[in-house]
């Protein structure tokens, strides 16, 4: 979105709120594969680089404390929300403290739109975003009320059909999927990584890009599963490539949330932001998982069940299994556009560590 000033409908948009609170911690969990010898030592914390296309994009690499040469640990690619970078959540205890207790290692790479030709906010382009188009052609947002976010690189390239668009169109050529998956790589190549536990979350922006990313061959055979926080796909895109393998995927939202609101329980009909400004659409909660539950196999002819999850989480799923095991999990909880990460990294990791690949 454009540089505008700091209203209620910017800062709503960008990367969430953060919330002390209770942490749950858990011992370090390794790869049962862990008795072979790794011997790639741990990776300085600092700004890395990787060329991708035609740009040099940017990451950053968390090793938890416990890291071993001589075991492979579970890795979380984390993508942060409009407006973020590399240090979003990188910097964060409720983030590190939980990770570190299990073994994780975290890869944080920074979106496009923050430096030129944008000078905007960095983002995470996916379905939509830059088009401002739904798949058939309609706006994402009532044009009428919503700001005219465009970025300067969708304007000058003619991909921004009309004033909806709101992410970058730089290097287009190399989507930012694709980033994504070199850096997956690249970041195997250096690191003890588990290959049957490679897990991406994304807050905001970055969970809204997601649902488009999974679907991605190259990328939706690799994940073991994804996780979006306060994220949901643009109304219209959440029927995937059925060729490609959907990862198991937790949602979770706000139930207050006025810019990606998930709507009712059971209500499958498109939702709307409802903040000081914005009008975008996006599919609801129930209609999004009820299409990823399809995807797994599991019959979606009746509502979604409950499962037992932790307070304060209401979590229900169309599949079989609990939360420890449900391919397509739906869990909301009583807040706005917020993080409140003190709740929601825990059950995320908690998630992940139950979603081991069968065959890497």
């Amino acid at each position: 979105m454009t540089a505008v000033s700091w209203s209620q409908s910017m800062v709503s948009r960008l990367t969430g709120g953060f919330f002390l609170g209770g942490i749950l911690l858990l011992g370090l969990v390794l790869s049962p594969e862990s008795s072979a010898v790794c011997q790639k030592p741990p990776m300085a914390e600092k700004q890395r680089h990787l060329a991708i296309g035609s740009m040099e994009r940017v990451y950053r690499v968390h090793v938890p404390p416990g890291y071993s040469e001589v075991a492979n640990h579970p890795l979380v690619l984390m993508l942060h929300g409009w407006g973020g970078d590399e240090n979003t959540f990188l910097e964060d205890r409720l983030i590190l403290d939980p990770s570190d207790a299990r073994g994780f290692v975290l890869v944080a790479p920074r979106g496009l739109g923050s430096g030129p030709p944008d000078n905007s906010y960095g983002s995470w382009t996916f379905n939509g975003s830059a088009t401002g188009l739904t798949r058939d052609g309609g706006p994402i947002c009532d044009t009428g009320v919503t700001p005219d976010y465009r970025y300067a690189s969708c304007k000058a390239a003619g991909i921004a059909k009309n004033a909806c668009a709101w992410t970058h169109c730089q290097n287009l050529s190399s989507s930012d999927a694709e980033f994504i998956e070199a850096l997956l790589k690249e970041v195997e190549a250096l690191l003890c990584i588990d290959p049957a536990r490679i897990f991406v979350f994304g807050g905001s922006n970055g969970g809204n890009a997601i649902w488009d990313f999974a679907d991605r061959p190259g990328l939706s055979e690799k994940l073991a599963a994804i996780s979006s926080l306060i994220g949901l796909p643009h109304k219209s895109y959440i029927d995937g490539d059925l060729n490609n393998p959907a990862p198991p995927a937790l949602l979770i939202t706000g139930t207050e949330d006025p810019t990606d609101p998930p709507g009712q329980w059971e209500s499958f009909v498109p939702t709307t932001t409802s903040n000081e400004a914005d009008r975008f659409y996006y599919e609801s909660a129930s209609a999004t998982m009820r299409a990823w539950s399809q995807r797994h196999g599991c019959e979606i002819d009746k509502a979604a069940a409950r499962v037992a999850a932790p307070e304060p989480f209401d979590c229900r799923s169309y599949c079989p299994g609990g939360i420890d095991a449900s391919p397509a999990l739906d869990c909301r909880i009583e807040m706005g556009h917020v993080y409140q990460l003190e709740n929601s990294w825990p059950l995320t990791l908690d998630f992940f560590l139950n979603r081991a690949r069968v065959n890497p």
